[in-house]
């Protein structure tokens, strides 16, 4: 069994992290338990970690607590969020500047994914997408496929000036397929058609940020992904990089992701 005490080790140092290979191995055993509490509770050591321990405490509690994708989703995300409370614990006894700044960095990609304000704040992508499909009754099917792909599905976008002002690069989630590009594109037109539509002498408020695809597409760098979702929301040469798709990705069968003809009309 995986011990209280094995979560507050902190033995892994650089030379260990360089020389896992996640594409081969999983990080540590349930013999050998070990968290990285100085990377991020996301980070390719840890959650690898979380899969480890939730692989361990389904097998020891299996009359309790089926090993089902929807238990083991569950386990998963109650091991991740208490990874979290550790590493912020670790953190706090042992300030310093590094880890000050690792924490504001991570902080600004988040919101970075959350908001599409030109200034400061206008709203969060995700939900604005998830507003417009009450606006139409045809959007319902597409409502929880959207909710599953959630805030990490999201493309965020880095500020670049242009001659005529400021814009900003898109930049897709690394895992997630170009397929789902076009489809969430339709949720961004329909939000502003409904705003012009309704709010045509109301020019409060901000409208959304000037947001382009690169000539190449390019990237982000996050390691996050949303996993549980149809195999075709996925890219397929990210599933061919990844160690165990089946317990890691746990992909869906494949889902079409195609919008009602009359919302065009």
């Amino acid at each position: 069994m995986i011990h209280k005490d094995d979560w507050l080790k902190d033995v892994i140092d650089e030379q260990e992290l360089h020389n896992w290979n996640p594409e081969i191995q999983e990080c540590c055993t349930a013999e050998d338990f070990k968290l990285h509490l100085k990377g991020t509770p996301c980070s390719p050591w840890n959650s690898s970690a979380t899969r480890v321990f939730a692989g361990h405490f389904l097998q020891n509690h299996s009359e309790i607590y089926p090993d089902v994708w929807a238990v083991r989703r569950m386990v998963l995300k109650k091991t991740q969020a208490y990874i979290k409370s550790l590493i912020r614990a670790y953190r706090q006894s042992n300030r310093g500047g590094v880890l000050r700044l690792a924490d504001k960095q991570a902080k600004n990609r988040r919101e970075r994914k959350s908001t599409v304000s030109p200034s400061k704040f206008f709203g969060i992508l995700f939900h604005r997408r998830r507003d417009i499909t009450f606006e139409y009754p045809q959007m319902e099917p597409q409502r929880q496929m959207l909710e599953d792909l959630g805030v990490d599905g999201m493309s965020s976008d880095e500020e670049e000036e242009v001659g005529d002002g400021i814009q900003y690069r898109i930049l897709a989630p690394k895992w997630r397929s170009p397929m789902l590009t076009p489809w969430l594109r339709i949720f961004d037109i329909l939000y502003q058609h409904n705003r012009l539509e309704n709010n045509s002498n109301d020019k409060r408020g901000a409208f959304p940020r000037r947001r382009v695809a690169p000539p190449v597409w390019t990237w982000s760098t996050s390691k996050r992904f949303v996993s549980g979702l149809p195999i075709n929301a996925y890219r397929t040469e990210w599933l061919e990089e990844q160690f165990d798709v089946a317990n890691a990705v746990h992909p869906a069968p494949a889902a079409v992701y195609r919008h009602d003809p009359q919302l065009a009309q």
